[in-house]
C-alpha cells in the first residue's frame, strides 16, 4: 500500500506543477516577467500535461482496474511509472528553457516509446482479455488503437521538418493530428473505460447493442479528425463530414449510457459533472461542422482554449481524480471537489462567454485579471489535494473495490 500511496503523492505533486505551469501563462497575459518566453513555457506546459498528469494518471489507474496478480507484475508498473516521471519532468525543464531543440525533441521521442512500451505490455499480459464487461475492453482497445496513431502527427512533422519543408499547412495539421488522437482518442476513450469498469454493477449481462455502440462511438473519433483541419476552410464536403461524424459520435455516446445507465452504481458529484462536460463538447463538436460556426471558432483563440480545457479540465480531471478516489488511494472531500469545480467552471465561463459576447461586440474588461485569478484558484485547490495525499487520513480503502498492485 505504501508504494500506492507514493504514486499518488507523485500524480497530484504533478497536477500541482501543471497548473502552476498554466497560472504562470495566465500571469503573462496580465504582468510582464523577465527571463520568461510565453511560448516556450506554453509548450513546456502542454507536454507536461500529456506525460505528467494525463498518461500517468492512466497508466496507474489502468495497472489497479485491470490488472490479474498472475500475469502483471509490479516491477512492469514500476518502469513505465519512473521513464515517465523522468521524462515527462525532462520535457517540462527543456521545452521551458529553450523550446523545441535537440534535447526536447528528445524527450518528446522517449514519450512515444513510452507509450508503445505501456500498448505492447498491456496486450502481453492478455489482461484485455480477462477482462468484462466487452464495452469496457472496446473502449480500451480503441484507446491504445489511437494512442499509437496519435505518434504519426510528431513523426511526420519530423519529417517535414528533416526534409526542408515549409508547408504551415501540414505542419500545423500534423501537431492537431497528435492532439486529437491523444485527447479525443487516447485520453478520453481510455478514462471512459476506467470510468465504466468502476461504476457498472458486478453483475451486467451485456447485448450486441450495447457493444454495437461502443464500437461506433469509438471508432466515430477518427473521421471526427476533420474538425481539426477546417481552419483552413476547406471544401464544404470537410464540413458535412464533420457534421455528420460529430452526429454519430453524439448519438452512439447517448445511446450507450442510455443502455448502460440502469447498470450503473450511484455515481459521484465528479462522476455527473465529467459526464455533463463531456455531453456538452460533444454537442459542440456538431456545431462546429456548421461552415459559419466553425469559421468563426477557428479565429477565436479564447473558444479554442476553451475546448481544449473543457476536455482536459472539465471531463477528463475530474474523472481521474474520482478514479483516484475510488480506488483508494485518495480520501474524498465534497468541500474540495465543490470547489475544484467551482474554479474550472467560472474559468470556462470566461472563455466561452467572451468569445460569444464578441459576437455583438461586447468585451469583458480586464478579462486576462478574471482568467488569472481562476487559474489560481485552480493552483490553491491542486495543492489542497496534495496536502491531502501526504496526510495519513487521506490515504484510505475504497470498500468492495480493491484495485491495488498486490
Amino acid at each position: 500500500m505504501c508504494f500506492e500511496r507514493n504514486v499518488a503523492k507523485f500524480l497530484l505533486f504533478n497536477f500541482v506543477v501543471l497548473a502552476a505551469a498554466g497560472t504562470l501563462l495566465r500571469y503573462l497575459n496580465c504582468f510582464s516577467l523577465s527571463g520568461v518566453n510565453y511560448q516556450f513555457l506554453l509548450h513546456s506546459h502542454s507536454h507536461f500535461a500529456f506525460a505528467g498528469w494525463m498518461f500517468l494518471s492512466i497508466a496507474f489507474l489502468s495497472f489497479h482496474q485491470f490488472k490479474h496478480p498472475q500475469i502483471i507484475s509490479k516491477p512492469r508498473f514500476n518502469l513505465i511509472f519512473w521513464f515517465t516521471i523522468f521524462v515527462s519532468f525532462g520535457m517540462l525543464a527543456s521545452f521551458f528553457l529553450s523550446g523545441y531543440k535537440l534535447i526536447s525533441i528528445v524527450f518528446s521521442t522517449l514519450f512515444v516509446f513510452i507509450g508503445y512500451s505501456f500498448v505492447v505490455i498491456l496486450f502481453k499480459s492478455k489482461m484485455l482479455a480477462k477482462t468484462s464487461p466487452h464495452a469496457v475492453v472496446i473502449l480500451l482497445k480503441s484507446a491504445l488503437f489511437f494512442l499509437v496513431l496519435s505518434s504519426l502527427g510528431p513523426f511526420f512533422l519530423g519529417y517535414l521538418q528533416a526534409k526542408g519543408f515549409k508547408n504551415i499547412a501540414l505542419q500545423q495539421n500534423s501537431i492537431y493530428f497528435y492532439l486529437h488522437f491523444q485527447l479525443n482518442g487516447f485520453m478520453q476513450l481510455s478514462l471512459l473505460a476506467l470510468f465504466f469498469k468502476r461504476y457498472l454493477k458486478q453483475n451486467l449481462v451485456e447485448n450486441r447493442r450495447i457493444t454495437f455502440y461502443a464500437t461506433v462511438f469509438s471508432f466515430s473519433t477518427l473521421p471526427l479528425y476533420a474538425m481539426f483541419i477546417l481552419w483552413q476552410k476547406p471544401a464544404i464536403w470537410v464540413y458535412v463530414l464533420v457534421f455528420v461524424s460529430a452526429i454519430i459520435h453524439f448519438s452512439a455516446w447517448l445511446m450507450l449510457l442510455y443502455k448502460l445507465k440502469p447498470k450503473l452504481e450511484p455515481l459521484s458529484f465528479l462522476a455527473k459533472i465529467a459526464l455533463i462536460a463531456i455531453g456538452l463538447q460533444f454537442f459542440f463538436q456538431i456545431l462546429i461542422g456548421i461552415p459559419i460556426i466553425g469559421d468563426w471558432a477557428f479565429v477565436s483563440r479564447n473558444l479554442i482554449i476553451g475546448y481544449i480545457h473543457l476536455l482536459t479540465l472539465g471531463s477528463l480531471s475530474p474523472l481521474i481524480i474520482d478514479l483516484l478516489i475510488q480506488t483508494g488511494v485518495l480520501t474524498p472531500s465534497a468541500r474540495l471537489n465543490y470547489f475544484f469545480i467551482l474554479s474550472v467552471g467560472s474559468y470556462l465561463v470566461l472563455l466561452f462567454g467572451s468569445s460569444f459576447l464578441t459576437i455583438f461586440k461586447i468585451y469583458i474588461p480586464h478579462l486576462p485579471y478574471y482568467l488569472f485569478v481562476s487559474n489560481l484558484w485552480i493552483l490553491v485547490i491542486a495543492v489542497a489535494y496534495l496536502i491531502r495525499a501526504f496526510n495519513k487520513k487521506g490515504i484510505y480503502n475504497a470498500p468492495h473495490h480493491n484495485f491495488l498492485i498486490k
